[in-house]
């Protein structure tokens, strides 16, 4: 009698990169959209970030009630690299390239720290200035 042993559905679905690990009890996989919700909260965090742009189609996922932590952050990973890609919403007074530096250290950090991937880069999109009467109204 023969025996088939089946890999786990998932498995086969899962392309191995830089963010699939396998030991001795299977494999981790790290998705491009974890690594874009840890970017997405740590860059939110850094000061003078007022928050991340939505793409069209986040905005409309969010309105059916699909909304996801990774909004205003893309991951492309290919082979051993992991790019990513934040759109910004920045606070005005503030000098713009500061900071974005202080986005792109603070996300490579955190995601070389939670994932142990290595992040070639981290692109910043600045896609809107806050000014105080626009946070005056609640915008």
């Amino acid at each position: 009698m023969k025996v088939f042993l089946r890999q786990p559905l998932f498995y086969s679905q899962v392309t191995h990169m830089e963010t699939t690990k396998t030991n001795a009890l299977g494999s981790i996989h790290i998705s491009d959209k974890a690594i874009s919700s840890i970017a997405a909260r740590t860059a939110a965090l850094v000061p003078h970030v007022h928050a991340l742009d939505a793409t069209l189609a986040e905005s409309a996922a969010r309105r059916l009630g699909r909304g996801s932590l990774s909004q205003g952050a893309e991951t492309h990973i290919s082979g051993n690299a992991v790019e990513i890609t934040l759109r910004l919403i920045v606070e005005s007074g503030y000098r713009i390239p500061d900071i974005a530096l202080k986005v792109q250290k603070a996300v490579k950090e955190a995601v070389e720290r939670d994932t142990g991937c290595q992040v070639d880069a981290v692109h910043i999109l600045i896609a809107g200035i806050v000014f105080p009467a626009d946070k005056e109204a609640g915008q």
